[in-house]
């Protein structure tokens, strides 16, 4: 995953959060290739318990909880 396609997990995240508000979402990348802007971006999110909608400007309420990758990929390598 990089910073470039994280915007797709987060149109999803919030369909899921549409359909189930309230819940808290669990991203398990623990066997990911996750890019370190791409994480950071996602902790983030995290910390401030909102989404991009991932098509224009606008945010989403969303509990988000993280669990991390056990690698993280430098930024020049790709995910």
């Amino acid at each position: 995953m990089t910073a470039a396609n994280v915007r797709a997990l987060y149109v999803v995240c919030r369909r899921v959060t549409s359909k189930l508000p309230g819940f808290e979402l669990v991203l398990d990348l623990a066997h990911a290739r996750v890019s370190a802007p791409a994480i950071d971006e996602l902790r983030e999110r995290a910390r401030l318990s909102s989404l991009y909608s991932g098509i224009d400007a606008s945010e989403t309420p969303c509990r988000l909880r993280l669990v991390d990758p056990l690698v993280i990929l430098k930024s020049k390598e790709h995910a």
